[in-house]
């Protein structure tokens, strides 16, 4: 699937600004310190790809009113990142 030149540069943004984030923080740059120090070397892989939600499991059932097996707390997570249920 081809991604439009806006979405890579939107996610190498956000990979220069987790690197330089996780650069900033001490704890973090002990850590990286340390990885090296036993010879690693350390990469940051971003990838984007579209969500796709399924459910495993889920019968059809006769009754579309039968409402899906969601908790309030679910269905608002969801709604944060723009998941519809159709």
């Amino acid at each position: 699937m081809e991604f439009p030149e806006q979405l890579h540069f939107l996610v190498s943004e956000l990979g220069d600004s987790l690197v330089k984030a996780l650069g900033e923080d001490d704890h973090c740059r002990d850590l990286a310190f340390q990885i090296q120090a036993k010879g690693y070397g350390l990469m940051l892989i971003l990838e984007a790809a579209p969500i796709v939600v399924g459910f495993q499991g889920l019968e059809e059932t006769e009754e579309k009113d039968q409402p899906l097996p969601f908790s309030e707390d679910d269905l608002r997570l969801m709604k944060s990142f723009k998941i519809r249920i159709d």
